[in-house]
């Protein structure tokens, strides 16, 4: 008899926790519905007032007959009054994106490039800058790129062109190994240009002077 009772008294129990279990999620169910029709509607009054001056007819019209008043008045468009010419940074970022990539790549190929990296010291060499009136070097042509300070390919062959005569000028009879360095770096440079020839062209043309 009590094991009976006790069961009874455990499905009581189940039972009573199911109902409770469904009663809470009718509430929940509740709470989500009052939630949705509580979320804001057009008002009728509002549409009603937007409705309303939307066709009042006393709203003020233009006068379709009152000419406008031209923004610059006929015979006073001179020198003094053009206005200032926008210049265009297309070309010239193109340009010096172009530019930075064959830049980089001629550091990155530092079998070649690892004297021209950047400028000589004087503890390098002492007496470089009185042989070399126009010292140049890798890092150097990348700032000026960046600064954007190049406006065609052939002021930046240019320079890297300084390096190679830099290079003989300097090593020449003492150090007889770095010109063909220098001439290598001016011919991978030479190939990178003629290898970005169509997008270099493009940028170049839209840079104005």
């Amino acid at each position: 008899m009590l094991e009976e009772r006790d069961r009874l008294a455990e499905i009581e129990r189940y039972e009573s926790s199911l109902r409770r279990e469904r009663e809470e999620e009718e509430r929940q169910k509740a709470k989500k519905k009052q939630k949705k029709m509580k979320k804001a509607e057009p008002r009728d009054e509002y549409l009603e007032d937007y409705r309303a001056r939307r066709n009042d007819k006393r709203m003020l019209e233009r006068d379709r007959t009152t000419k406008r008043k031209p923004l610059i008045e006929p015979g006073k468009l001179s020198a003094d009054y053009a206005l200032p010419t926008k210049r265009r940074r297309g070309g010239e970022v193109g340009l010096a994106n172009i530019l930075e990539r064959i830049v980089e790549t001629l550091r990155s190929r530092q079998e070649v490039s690892y004297l021209f990296l950047k400028p000589v010291t004087r503890k390098e060499a002492p007496d470089y800058l009185d042989i070399i009136e126009k010292p140049m070097d890798l890092s150097t042509i990348r700032e000026k790129v960046r600064r954007m300070e190049y406006k065609n390919r052939e002021d930046f062959r240019h320079d890297v062109w300084q390096i190679t005569f830099n290079a003989h000028k300097y090593n020449d009879g003492r150090n007889p190994g770095i010109p063909p360095l220098a001439d290598q770096l001016l011919e991978l440079c030479d190939y990178l240009l003629n290898e970005n020839d169509e997008g270099l062209t493009e940028a170049e043309e839209g840079i104005e002077y």
